[in-house]
């Protein structure tokens, strides 16, 4: 096994070939600190596989040969913030990983694989950029592959998420059924291509450093939708992830004409599931909640428009409120102000 950095390689054409640290938790506080570089290779199946559950902090990893002589490198770099990585092997990974502690985007550059979600759902593993699971139990299948990642540090991409919606530093909830768009792919891989030079070189200034990780962290905020919003601290529990997918599903479908029952079919829960849990853990049924969530949303829209450019109506008729009277009944209970006021600014 060799121990060593191997700096990636440029290629005008494509994404380059980026490396990243172990998954971990970090801080986001300005490194003062080397960055941290290390590359791990060899031909030994089971040294792959302790690899690969440090790197997943997983269990019940499994690495099989393939048809070809078995190889695996990892080449990682990266500081308290954001870290690149590589992952290249000639086998088939298989394990289950708790949930992971950063934020990760990944792809593969060749080969393939798929993950498969606590609830049930299947999700390949693209050639485009794609947003892992956060906090999620899921299991991983990978044939021999070449996958790229991108790891931020969750109060590092937290506090900075706070820059577009305004309110205090929160977990972010990625829309993972979304497919980015082409114009966000193309946003991410710019700024892939403008940071990598810098965040693969060791002698890279603190400060260059950092102004090269936060366009890549916007663009990472630009790559797939996301919400937040306060969860007990009981729905982030493993048992509870399913729960916690049909509310996270009620938060990025609340503008399309759902109902509870399509979060719960959504997360692989029985209806009667869903309503007893949001009711010990949120304390409102189902309905309830997607109610206020739309309530929400239409404050924001409010608040962001001007009286020239639309009507209360207007916005609360979007967010399917149909009686303007109730809607402004619940909207004073739930804001202390009425919708025309919040209108005006």
């Amino acid at each position: 096994m060799q121990h060593s950095f191997l700096a990636p390689e440029a290629d005008p054409e494509r994404e380059p070939d980026i490396t990243g640290t172990m998954l971990g938790s970090t801080s986001s506080s300005v490194s003062t600190v080397p960055i941290r570089k290390v590359t791990v290779s060899g031909d030994d199946p089971t040294t792959a596989r302790q690899n690969y559950e440090r790197a997943y902090d997983g269990s019940r990893f499994t690495v099989t040969r393939g048809t070809e002589p078995f190889s695996f490198q990892w080449v990682s770099i990266g500081d308290d913030r954001v870290s690149l990585r590589t992952a290249t092997m000639t086998g088939h990974v298989t394990g289950e990983t708790p949930g992971l502690t950063d934020y990760v985007v990944s792809w593969v550059q060749t080969g393939g694989g798929w993950i498969v979600r606590r609830d049930g759902q299947r999700m390949e593993i693209p050639r485009s950029p794609f947003v892992l699971p956060f906090h999620r139990p899921y299991t991983v299948h990978l044939t021999p592959h070449r996958q790229n990642s991108v790891l931020f540090a969750a109060d590092y991409l937290e506090d900075l998420a706070t820059e577009i919606h305004a309110g205090p530093s929160q977990q972010l909830s990625f829309d993972l059924e979304a497919t980015p768009t082409s114009a966000a792919i193309e946003r991410w891989r710019t700024a892939l291509n403008a940071s990598t030079p810098v965040l693969t070189d060791e002698a890279a200034p603190p400060l260059l450093r950092m102004n090269a990780q936060r366009p890549l962290a916007l663009a990472l905020l630009q790559l797939a939708p996301w919400a937040v919003f306060d969860l007990p601290e009981t729905l982030r529990e493993p048992s509870m992830a399913r729960t916690r997918l049909a509310v996270e599903y009620l938060h990025h479908h609340a503008a399309e004409p759902i109902t509870p029952a399509d979060a719960a079919t959504a997360a692989g829960l029985h209806t009667r599931t869903l309503q007893l849990h949001c009711r010990r853990e949120l304390g409102m049924s189902p309905t309830a909640y997607l109610r206020d969530i739309r309530l929400g949303r239409t404050r924001s829209e409010l608040a962001a428009s001007a009286p020239q450019e639309t009507t209360v109506g207007e916005v609360a008729r979007k967010w399917g409120f149909s009686h303007l009277g109730r809607f402004s009944s619940a909207y004073r209970t739930r804001f202390g102000e009425s919708p025309s006021q919040t209108l005006r600014g």
